[in-house]
């Protein structure tokens, strides 16, 4: 198998982590921006976690109840977890289509930070872009931005919420958080034999990608390739992110 190492690719000084939360807004949110990589990740041994902000209750189809959308797009995301090589899911309970970026969401970020313990965090920008408006929802930016705060200060501070130090939840440092969707990407990953497995958990989100399932691979194939000649590995396709080092 080829090493982790070299289908990370950055001129930073990257560690290869050990275990990995990836928290967005939406179920399917990771697997269009991520979920290539958490099946590299897991094929090389590494823990990855997921914490969705939402149920997804206010998405499609609109004719369906808020209950019943919940209850499909939680199940929908646990297969497309499993397709990818992750069980463990944690539902921070918070209303599709009006999450901010308060101390509310920054309190429940920073729990399920102390309690998974990783070295890296992957979530969405908090910066909007207006040149890829649809990767900009309010929910993504406000998600984003509560877990930059999260991840700093928030989780490591033992002054910050603490309630949670009577919970039993120490103070944790997340050295590296990667950003997906941003303009200014400087680390990508080669998902090149993983693709398959991107499509197969986007395909999981029936109520969402049935209508585009015969567009999706080409798509998504698309922007791997382009992202790809952009970090200089042509032929290849990869997920791109920002990475911030909090240390």
């Amino acid at each position: 198998m080829t090493s982790l190492e070299s289908l990370i690719h950055t001129e930073l000084d990257e560690p290869v982590p050990s275990k990995v939360l990836v928290i967005v807004a939406h179920p399917d949110d990771i697997d269009f921006g991520a979920a290539g990589s958490v099946a590299t990740f897991a094929d090389h041994g590494i823990e990855v976690v997921y914490a969705l902000v939402t149920d997804g209750d206010a998405g499609e189809p609109a004719d369906l109840t808020p209950l019943e959308l919940k209850n499909i797009r939680q199940a929908e995301q646990e297969a497309a977890g499993a397709v990818v090589g992750v069980s463990e899911i944690h539902w921070l309970g918070f209303r599709d289509g009006a999450v901010v970026a308060d101390l509310d969401l920054r309190r429940g970020v920073t729990r399920v930070i102390r309690q998974v313990q990783p070295d890296l965090v992957i979530t969405q920008s908090p910066i909007r872009d207006l040149d890829r408006i649809y990767a900009s929802h309010p929910d993504h930016l406000a998600t984003g931005e509560a877990v930059t705060c999260a991840v700093y200060p928030d989780a490591r501070n033992a002054h910050s919420f603490p309630e949670l130090l009577h919970e039993g939840l120490e103070p944790h440092s997340v050295p590296r958080l990667w950003l997906m969707a941003n303009a200014e990407n400087n680390l990508c990953v080669d998902i090149t034999d993983a693709f398959d497995r991107k499509i197969d958990a986007l395909l999981a989100h029936h109520s969402q990608n049935d209508s585009r399932a015969e567009m999706l691979p080409s798509m998504i194939k698309e922007w791997g390739e382009s992202n790809a000649r952009r970090f200089g590995v042509p032929g290849r396709i990869v997920e791109s992110f920002r990475c911030v080092n909090t240390e």
